[in-house]
């Protein structure tokens, strides 16, 4: 809040503020099962970049209640949660391995079988080419 309300618009002007805090919030609970290590923050700053200019309640809630719609997975925010999805997955797989090195190969055989034979062929043609 920045200017000072005039009494006869305070009630459109918190309704507004209180329903873009609601689904922000909502939006927070989402993401919370790939930001749960990173601390309130954190999941704020994922939260923030895909709206930092908005500054009118009233439009920024149309905004999240299209992104936030559960049939809707083309959207900025369905796009976020599944690349923090995948980070979360990624950084979990990296600290597994590097606490249990004696496990990395068997890891790879594994993963490996679940690859199809272009996949399999790709991670080939990288393992040959770390060597050089």
């Amino acid at each position: 809040m920045k200017d000072i309300l005039k009494w006869h618009s305070s009630r459109e002007f918190f309704y507004w503020h209180l329903k873009r805090r609601l689904l922000e919030r909502q939006l927070k609970r989402k993401m919370k099962p790939v930001t749960h290590n990173c601390g309130g923050g954190r999941a704020q700053l994922h939260v923030t970049p895909l709206a930092y200019m908005w500054e009118d309640d009233k439009a920024m809630v149309q905004w999240l209640t299209e992104q936030i719609r559960e049939d809707s997975m083309d959207n900025a925010v369905s796009d976020n949660i599944r690349c923090l999805q995948r980070e979360h997955v990624l950084q979990q797989v990296r600290s597994l391995i590097q606490d249990n090195p004696e496990v990395a190969m068997d890891s790879i055989v594994h993963i490996t079988q679940h690859m199809t034979p272009s996949q399999r062929s790709e991670v080939t043609r990288i393992l040959a080419n770390m060597d050089t």
